[in-house]
């Protein structure tokens, strides 16, 4: 009995664990995504524009880290380098 318990709190808590990761994981392939496409853009704008986007990149970034649903964080990458894109 006590073996079938175990089991079944291991499985949970493999269960619970791996989409964490993977939304964790996801969370660093789009930054690296969106940093790699918002370098096109580089060129065309002051330093502070630039800082600014990136605080918004990262924001999103650390948001998506924490596990926050409230926000998708390619949906925020996309609308800045959309605004990027008309400068």
């Amino acid at each position: 009995m006590t073996k079938i318990a175990l089991s079944m709190i291991a499985a949970v808590l493999i269960a619970g664990v791996t989409p964490a990761f993977a939304a964790t994981s996801d969370c660093g392939t789009g930054y690296k995504d969106f940093v790699g496409k918002m370098s096109t853009y580089v060129n065309k704008m002051s330093g502070d524009e630039i800082a600014g986007y990136i605080r918004k990149g990262l924001g999103a970034y650390d948001s998506c880290m924490a596990g926050d649903n409230s926000i998708t964080p390619h949906g925020v990458w996309d609308g800045i380098l959309a605004e990027m894109g008309k400068k």
